[in-house]
């Protein structure tokens, strides 16, 4: 596969999950994770893609959930090893707590045969403007 098939597949896969967890689709994550995913929220807790996925389950609820400019790096000849590198807006809420913000989103994703899944997430914010002062150092 060239390169450039490749990063389409990669920014498909990051569109397809920013489609599941709007939808709360908890069966899709079969298709995207790999096997032994793991996703690292915001405020630090580690999930296993089994966790990940029984989030929707419970208290959980996006009314919006977008992925911007994701920027994609590949490695290995062939393409075997994708480092993606985003914006994740959502409106959200969580043990009905609003949850909603922009995040910093790491996503890597491997090549499993011919599919692209996604081995890792790590999300960091909330996003805040340059000079602001973040929520837990006031």
């Amino acid at each position: 596969m060239n390169t450039a098939s490749d990063t389409k597949q990669v920014h498909d896969l990051v569109q397809r999950w920013a489609a599941a967890e709007l939808a709360g689709d908890v069966e899709a994550y079969d298709h995207l994770l790999a096997a032994d995913f793991t996703g690292v929220g915001p405020v630090g807790f580690v999930l296993t893609g089994e966790q990940w996925a029984q989030r929707h389950l419970g208290d959980l609820h996006n009314e919006k959930f977008e992925v911007f400019d994701p920027h994609v790096r590949l490695y290995g000849d062939p393409a075997h090893t994708a480092v993606v590198e985003a914006v994740q807006q959502q409106t959200t809420t969580a043990m009905g707590r609003d949850t909603s913000g922009s995040f910093r989103l790491g996503l890597i994703a491997v090549r499993d045969r011919q599919d692209w899944r996604i081995a890792h997430i790590q999300l960091s914010g909330p996003l805040i403007k340059p000079g602001e002062m973040p929520s837990f150092a006031r």
